[in-house]
Protein backbone atom coordinates (compact mmCIF):
# COMPACT_ATOMS: atom_id res chain seq x y z
CA UNK A 1 0.00 0.00 0.00
CA UNK A 2 3.12 2.35 0.58
CA UNK A 3 4.36 1.80 -2.96
CA UNK A 4 1.02 2.45 -4.28
CA UNK A 5 0.62 6.13 -2.38
CA UNK A 6 4.47 6.89 -3.12
CA UNK A 7 4.90 6.03 -6.68
CA UNK A 8 2.62 9.44 -8.02
CA UNK A 9 5.24 11.17 -6.15
CA UNK A 10 8.49 9.47 -7.77
CA UNK A 11 6.17 9.89 -10.97
CA UNK A 12 6.02 14.03 -10.18
CA UNK A 13 9.87 13.93 -9.46
CA UNK A 14 10.69 12.28 -12.79
CA UNK A 15 8.27 15.02 -14.92
CA UNK A 16 9.79 17.73 -12.50
CA UNK A 17 13.02 17.74 -14.56
CA UNK A 18 11.48 17.45 -17.70
CA UNK A 19 9.69 20.32 -17.61
CA UNK A 20 6.49 22.39 -15.28
CA UNK A 21 4.19 21.33 -17.96
CA UNK A 22 4.55 17.36 -17.85
CA UNK A 23 4.08 17.80 -13.75
CA UNK A 24 0.35 19.74 -14.76
CA UNK A 25 -1.61 16.13 -14.47
CA UNK A 26 -0.13 14.12 -11.66
CA UNK A 27 -0.34 17.33 -9.38
CA UNK A 28 -4.14 17.64 -10.19
CA UNK A 29 -4.69 14.22 -10.41
CA UNK A 30 -2.50 14.36 -6.02
CA UNK A 31 -4.47 17.55 -5.61
CA UNK A 32 -8.01 16.08 -5.99
CA UNK A 33 -7.28 13.04 -3.81
CA UNK A 34 -4.93 15.06 -1.37
CA UNK A 35 -6.11 15.48 2.59
CA UNK A 36 -6.49 19.12 3.51
CA UNK A 37 -3.19 19.66 4.63
CA UNK A 38 -1.44 18.78 1.69
CA UNK A 39 -4.06 20.41 -0.41
CA UNK A 40 -3.11 24.03 0.23
CA UNK A 41 0.56 23.11 -0.62
CA UNK A 42 -0.75 21.06 -3.57
CA UNK A 43 -2.91 23.65 -4.84
CA UNK A 44 0.30 26.05 -4.75
CA UNK A 45 2.36 23.88 -6.56
CA UNK A 46 0.15 23.24 -9.71
CA UNK A 47 -0.63 27.05 -9.96
CA UNK A 48 3.11 27.41 -9.88
CA UNK A 49 3.75 24.75 -12.69
CA UNK A 50 0.84 26.52 -15.31
CA UNK A 51 2.03 29.63 -14.96
CA UNK A 52 5.95 28.53 -15.71
CA UNK A 53 7.12 29.73 -18.89
CA UNK A 54 10.59 28.98 -18.97
CA UNK A 55 12.97 26.39 -17.67
CA UNK A 56 17.07 26.05 -17.89
CA UNK A 57 16.42 22.91 -20.04
CA UNK A 58 14.80 25.27 -23.18
CA UNK A 59 17.11 27.72 -22.47
CA UNK A 60 20.30 25.48 -23.07
CA UNK A 61 18.83 24.06 -26.19
CA UNK A 62 17.99 27.62 -27.66
CA UNK A 63 21.73 28.25 -27.13
CA UNK A 64 23.00 24.77 -28.52
CA UNK A 65 20.88 24.61 -31.82
CA UNK A 66 22.62 27.45 -33.61
CA UNK A 67 25.76 25.53 -32.89
CA UNK A 68 24.35 22.44 -34.84
CA UNK A 69 24.77 21.46 -38.69
CA UNK A 70 21.69 19.87 -39.87
CA UNK A 71 18.46 18.32 -38.58
CA UNK A 72 18.04 17.87 -34.62
CA UNK A 73 15.45 15.31 -33.16
CA UNK A 74 14.76 16.43 -29.33
CA UNK A 75 13.26 12.90 -27.41
CA UNK A 76 11.65 13.86 -24.05
CA UNK A 77 8.90 11.06 -22.12
CA UNK A 78 5.66 13.44 -21.75
CA UNK A 79 3.45 15.06 -24.07
CA UNK A 80 3.72 18.27 -21.45
CA UNK A 81 6.93 18.81 -22.69
CA UNK A 82 6.71 18.18 -26.10
CA UNK A 83 4.14 21.01 -26.23
CA UNK A 84 6.49 23.33 -23.60
CA UNK A 85 9.53 23.13 -26.35
CA UNK A 86 7.51 23.55 -29.33
CA UNK A 87 6.10 26.83 -27.91
CA UNK A 88 9.22 28.35 -27.31
CA UNK A 89 11.26 27.24 -30.23
CA UNK A 90 8.37 28.08 -32.70
CA UNK A 91 8.62 31.77 -30.66
CA UNK A 92 12.30 31.43 -31.81
CA UNK A 93 11.92 31.31 -35.24
CA UNK A 94 12.27 27.60 -35.70
CA UNK A 95 10.69 24.92 -37.96
CA UNK A 96 9.24 22.57 -35.58
CA UNK A 97 7.25 19.13 -36.17
CA UNK A 98 5.82 17.08 -33.25
CA UNK A 99 5.96 13.45 -33.69
CA UNK A 100 3.98 10.89 -30.94
CA UNK A 101 2.12 7.73 -30.60
CA UNK A 102 -1.40 8.95 -31.28
CA UNK A 103 -0.92 10.18 -35.10
CA UNK A 104 -2.30 7.85 -37.82
CA UNK A 105 0.51 5.62 -39.91
CA UNK A 106 -0.42 8.17 -42.41
CA UNK A 107 -0.22 11.05 -40.26
CA UNK A 108 3.27 9.90 -39.39
CA UNK A 109 4.34 9.28 -42.68
CA UNK A 110 3.83 12.84 -43.53
CA UNK A 111 5.19 14.04 -40.52
CA UNK A 112 8.38 12.89 -41.60
CA UNK A 113 8.00 14.25 -45.09
CA UNK A 114 7.55 17.90 -43.48
CA UNK A 115 10.53 17.18 -41.26
CA UNK A 116 12.40 16.15 -43.84
CA UNK A 117 11.73 18.85 -46.37
CA UNK A 118 11.18 21.80 -44.49
CA UNK A 119 11.95 21.20 -40.71
CA UNK A 120 14.30 22.55 -38.70
CA UNK A 121 13.83 19.71 -35.32
CA UNK A 122 11.29 17.34 -34.73
CA UNK A 123 9.97 17.22 -31.05
CA UNK A 124 9.36 13.61 -30.65
CA UNK A 125 7.66 11.26 -27.57
CA UNK A 126 8.80 7.96 -27.28
CA UNK A 127 6.11 6.22 -28.67
CA UNK A 128 6.51 8.03 -31.50
CA UNK A 129 9.85 7.75 -32.18
CA UNK A 130 9.03 4.01 -32.49
CA UNK A 131 9.33 2.18 -36.08
CA UNK A 132 10.77 5.63 -37.18
CA UNK A 133 13.97 6.23 -39.39
CA UNK A 134 15.59 9.29 -39.03
CA UNK A 135 19.41 8.53 -40.41
CA UNK A 136 19.09 11.89 -42.60
CA UNK A 137 19.38 13.59 -39.17
CA UNK A 138 22.35 13.66 -37.14
CA UNK A 139 21.64 15.45 -33.73
CA UNK A 140 19.70 13.81 -31.01
CA UNK A 141 18.69 15.67 -27.89
CA UNK A 142 17.58 13.54 -25.17
CA UNK A 143 15.60 16.51 -23.19
CA UNK A 144 14.62 14.35 -20.68
CA UNK A 145 16.42 10.38 -18.96
CA UNK A 146 14.12 7.18 -19.58
CA UNK A 147 14.93 5.16 -16.48
CA UNK A 148 14.63 2.12 -18.48
CA UNK A 149 18.28 2.64 -20.84
CA UNK A 150 17.41 0.35 -23.14
CA UNK A 151 14.52 3.40 -23.92
CA UNK A 152 17.96 5.66 -24.24
CA UNK A 153 19.76 3.48 -26.80
CA UNK A 154 16.49 3.22 -28.98
CA UNK A 155 15.84 6.73 -29.48
CA UNK A 156 20.25 7.13 -30.55
CA UNK A 157 19.20 3.75 -32.36
CA UNK A 158 16.56 6.08 -34.82
CA UNK A 159 19.46 8.10 -36.43
CA UNK A 160 22.88 5.94 -35.57
CA UNK A 161 21.61 3.23 -38.34
CA UNK A 162 22.30 2.33 -41.30
CA UNK A 163 21.96 4.83 -44.05
CA UNK A 164 23.83 7.22 -41.98
CA UNK A 165 26.54 9.05 -43.48
CA UNK A 166 27.69 11.60 -40.96
CA UNK A 167 28.86 12.00 -37.51
CA UNK A 168 26.10 11.59 -34.77
CA UNK A 169 26.11 13.85 -31.77
CA UNK A 170 24.05 13.10 -28.57
CA UNK A 171 23.27 15.43 -26.06
CA UNK A 172 21.62 14.54 -22.81
CA UNK A 173 20.43 17.26 -20.70
CA UNK A 174 19.99 16.24 -17.16
CA UNK A 175 18.78 18.72 -13.84
CA UNK A 176 21.09 18.87 -11.48
CA UNK A 177 20.39 18.40 -7.55
CA UNK A 178 16.99 15.95 -9.13
CA UNK A 179 16.61 12.36 -9.00
CA UNK A 180 17.38 13.16 -12.53
CA UNK A 181 21.29 13.70 -11.91
CA UNK A 182 21.66 10.24 -9.56
CA UNK A 183 20.07 8.55 -12.84
CA UNK A 184 22.83 10.48 -15.35
CA UNK A 185 25.36 9.91 -13.34
CA UNK A 186 24.31 5.88 -12.88
CA UNK A 187 24.27 5.78 -17.01
CA UNK A 188 27.60 7.91 -17.99
CA UNK A 189 29.56 7.97 -15.13
CA UNK A 190 29.42 4.54 -13.26
CA UNK A 191 28.44 1.93 -16.55
CA UNK A 192 29.59 4.13 -19.22
CA UNK A 193 26.91 3.09 -21.60
CA UNK A 194 27.16 5.18 -24.34
CA UNK A 195 30.58 3.96 -24.52
CA UNK A 196 29.35 0.43 -25.21
CA UNK A 197 28.34 -1.25 -28.42
CA UNK A 198 24.62 -1.61 -29.45
CA UNK A 199 22.61 -4.27 -28.33
CA UNK A 200 25.25 -4.64 -25.44
CA UNK A 201 23.21 -3.48 -22.92
CA UNK A 202 20.54 -5.35 -23.32
CA UNK A 203 22.70 -8.57 -23.43
CA UNK A 204 24.07 -7.77 -19.82
CA UNK A 205 20.64 -6.45 -18.33
CA UNK A 206 19.29 -9.97 -18.92
CA UNK A 207 22.39 -11.72 -17.80
CA UNK A 208 21.80 -9.59 -14.31
CA UNK A 209 18.30 -11.89 -14.27
CA UNK A 210 16.32 -9.01 -12.37
CA UNK A 211 13.05 -10.27 -10.90
CA UNK A 212 11.43 -7.31 -12.50
CA UNK A 213 11.48 -4.12 -14.98
CA UNK A 214 15.07 -2.28 -15.08
CA UNK A 215 12.85 0.60 -14.33
CA UNK A 216 11.18 -1.14 -11.40
CA UNK A 217 14.17 -2.00 -9.86
CA UNK A 218 15.44 1.96 -10.06
CA UNK A 219 12.07 2.66 -8.32
CA UNK A 220 12.40 0.24 -5.75
CA UNK A 221 16.05 1.70 -4.57
CA UNK A 222 14.35 4.99 -4.43
CA UNK A 223 11.60 4.10 -2.23
CA UNK A 224 13.67 2.15 0.22
CA UNK A 225 16.83 4.64 0.38
CA UNK A 226 16.14 6.88 3.50
CA UNK A 227 18.98 9.29 2.90
CA UNK A 228 20.95 10.76 0.06
CA UNK A 229 24.01 8.64 1.01
CA UNK A 230 21.96 5.53 1.07
CA UNK A 231 20.63 5.93 -2.17
CA UNK A 232 23.81 6.58 -4.12
CA UNK A 233 25.37 3.17 -2.50
CA UNK A 234 22.54 1.33 -3.85
CA UNK A 235 23.07 3.13 -6.95
CA UNK A 236 27.12 2.09 -7.26
CA UNK A 237 26.19 -1.73 -5.68
CA UNK A 238 23.35 -1.86 -9.12
CA UNK A 239 26.39 -0.22 -11.27
CA UNK A 240 28.82 -2.58 -10.04
CA UNK A 241 26.44 -5.47 -10.80
CA UNK A 242 26.13 -3.99 -14.86
CA UNK A 243 29.93 -4.07 -14.64
CA UNK A 244 30.66 -7.24 -13.52
CA UNK A 245 27.79 -8.72 -16.06
CA UNK A 246 29.79 -6.50 -19.23
CA UNK A 247 32.88 -7.78 -17.55
CA UNK A 248 31.86 -11.73 -17.92
CA UNK A 249 30.05 -11.69 -21.47
CA UNK A 250 33.32 -9.70 -22.87
CA UNK A 251 35.26 -12.57 -21.16
CA UNK A 252 33.45 -15.19 -22.82
CA UNK A 253 32.83 -13.67 -26.21
CA UNK A 254 36.76 -13.54 -25.96
CA UNK A 255 37.51 -17.50 -24.87
CA UNK A 256 34.54 -18.25 -27.95
CA UNK A 257 36.81 -16.51 -30.51
CA UNK A 258 39.95 -18.87 -29.36
CA UNK A 259 40.29 -21.92 -31.38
Amino acid sequence: AEKKTILPYITLLREVCSSAWAAVLTLKKLYEKANPELKAELGRLLKLAAHLETSAKVEQVLKLLPKLDGKVVIFTEYRGTQAFIKKHLEAAGLGVVTFDGTLSAGRKEFTKFLFRRYGDVLVSTESGGEGINLQYCNNVINFDLPWNPMRLEQRIGRVHRLGQTKDVYIFNLATQGTIEEHIWRLLDEKIKMFEMVVGQLDTILTQLHLDKSFESHLIDIFIRSESEGELVKELDQLADGILKARKEITQSSLLDLLP
